[in-house]
């Protein structure tokens, strides 16, 4: 069994991996758009709400009305901030994911190098074999 061919198991596992690193990262970056529309959603809704009590406020509302909005307003405001705290972490798990599957990558692809590099000098070596035979055929010849 040739270098390059103890090698090329090697490869496999590194290029299955590697898949599995970008299959995680894609996962990632999925859960990390999905958080992302949540909070565009939660502050379109919250803008909304917004507009909505003060253009009620400038009709004029009871005490009560106006201690139910704030009251709401300040729940919206903290599903908010509960939210970007949630996509900085799916964020960050994406950065970490996109790093290790980077990382796989460039070890897949220097496996790949090497099995190359190996295959190249065996052939060439097993030309060199060849044609260092021929020689010695021709010179007995003579």
């Amino acid at each position: 069994m040739t270098r390059s061919d103890r090698l090329k198991p090697i490869r496999q596992v590194a290029q299955v991996r590697e898949r599995d690193a970008a299959r995680a990262f894609g996962d990632a970056q999925r859960r990390l758009q999905e958080e992302e529309q949540r909070l565009t959603e939660l502050e379109a809704y919250r803008n909304e709400y917004l507009q909505r009590f003060r253009a009620l406020q400038q009709q004029g509302i009871t005490v009560a009305q106006l201690l139910e909005y704030q009251a709401f307003l300040g729940k919206l405001e903290a599903a908010v901030r509960h939210q970007e705290e949630v996509v900085q972490q799916r964020r960050g798990d994406s950065e970490r994911r996109m790093a290790a599957w980077s990382e796989r990558r460039t070890h897949t692809r220097a496996m790949d190098r090497a099995v190359e590099n190996l295959t190249q000098a065996e052939v060439k070596a097993g030309e060199q074999r060849d044609q260092k035979a021929q020689d010695e055929r021709n010179q007995r010849r003579r």
